[in-house]
């Protein structure tokens, strides 16, 4: 399920003259944030706090590169899919950090945040996180990602399945 921030039922709660607090604390990351330096060097998120991630599983959703870059290369998004299941990083962020992280993410252009669950790999039960999808102005078919880009994402080996990781060395890139 995907619920773009401000929706009915997005788990917003409202206080005071139209202030809205946001009560779920994690972001998840599928694409090139999955790299904690990345993530850390966007957000000024403390370093050691950053490493302190965790992997998840993303239900419900294919990761596509199908996000046009204004230079036609491709970056990742998230497809409804009820058949597919992609692989994810979870962290933990401020609200001051996931800010300058739509900044970097080129919210909304680029990008628009959304709630979905996520399923901790360690066990344990689904959990609201954060996520960016690509605007859907913004959807192209048969493009390729850099593959700089790419090397970000197999920079969380370490927490991502071999499946997982098999099929992104897969990928063709642009380079």
């Amino acid at each position: 399920m995907v619920r773009r921030q401000g929706e009915a039922g997005n788990g917003l709660s409202r206080r005071g003259a139209g202030v809205s607090l946001l009560l779920v604390p994690l972001y998840v990351s599928y694409g090139s944030n999955m790299d904690p330096s990345r993530l850390a060097a966007r957000t000024g998120a403390d370093p050691a706090r950053v490493a302190a991630r965790y992997a998840v599983r993303l239900r419900g959703f294919r990761l596509a590169f199908a996000k046009r870059n204004d230079d036609g290369t491709a970056y990742a998004t998230l497809l409804p899919d009820h058949a597919a299941e992609a692989e994810g990083i979870a962290y933990h962020l401020t609200d001051g950090e996931l800010a300058r992280l739509d900044q970097a993410e080129g919210v909304p252009g680029h990008y628009v945040r959304a709630i979905i669950e996520a399923l901790p790999v360690a066990g344990g039960p689904a959990v609201a996180a954060e996520t960016y999808l690509a605007n859907p102005a913004r959807l192209a078919e048969g493009l390729k990602p850099p593959r700089w880009y790419l090397n970000h994402f197999l920079a969380a080996r370490d927490r991502l399945s071999r499946r997982w990781v098999a099929w992104l060395e897969q990928v063709e890139t642009m380079d």
